[in-house]
């Protein structure tokens, strides 16, 4: 047999319904929130690339020539060791040529994706200022496809020419097709 409630056991029980209610609603609402923002989110992005793929698209011929380009004139190697041992080598006859002083020498892990393949050293150099800034000018090229990835270049303060010396440690890296292209 069941017993009836009393006037204020009713009342408590619909206080923990209406309480179980309004929390839940409350979880509800948040989680409603949440999803509504990661969902705004996701569509501010994917505009975002709309925009970017559509001036894409619109310089389309621009970028068609550039890979006909690179697919044309991009150099081809057969061992990345001996692409980097060359690299290395002409910036030492460079420094040679220019009486610059090779501090240290370092190779770096070379690199290989689908897009191409990088060969890279780490060098420092000493010399006078002038031809160090003259040499570092001419480096990067696209038809050579070498860029230089770091540089530090620093007035040597300690030095005792009567020309301004500097220090420079660079980080140059050479391009080559992917091994798929060869």
């Amino acid at each position: 047999m069941a017993l009836a409630l009393t006037p204020r056991e009713k009342k408590l029980l619909l206080g923990c319904i209406g309480s179980l209610v309004l929390v839940g609603g409350m979880l509800a609402a948040n989680e409603f929130l949440n999803r509504r923002r990661e969902a705004l989110e996701r569509i501010t992005t994917l505009e975002n690339d709309l925009v970017e793929l559509k001036m894409l698209f619109e310089d389309r011929e621009f970028w068609n020539k550039r890979a006909k380009w690179l697919r044309e004139t991009m150099p081809a190697t057969e061992s990345l060791g001996q692409a980097q041992a060359k690299l290395l080598e002409d910036v030492q006859n460079d420094a040679l040529d220019l009486t610059l002083k090779v501090e240290q020498q370092r190779l770096l892990e070379p690199v290989s994706n689908e897009n191409y393949r990088e060969v890279a050293v780490e060098v420092r150099l000493r010399g006078d200022q002038m031809t160090l800034l003259e040499w570092l000018a001419g480096l990067q090229s696209p038809e050579r496809f070498q860029a230089v990835k770091a540089l530090e270049f620093q007035i040597d303060s300690k030095a005792k020419e009567k020309t301004p010396q500097a220090i420079c440690e660079i980080t140059l890296s050479r391009w080559f097709k992917p091994e798929a292209g060869l």
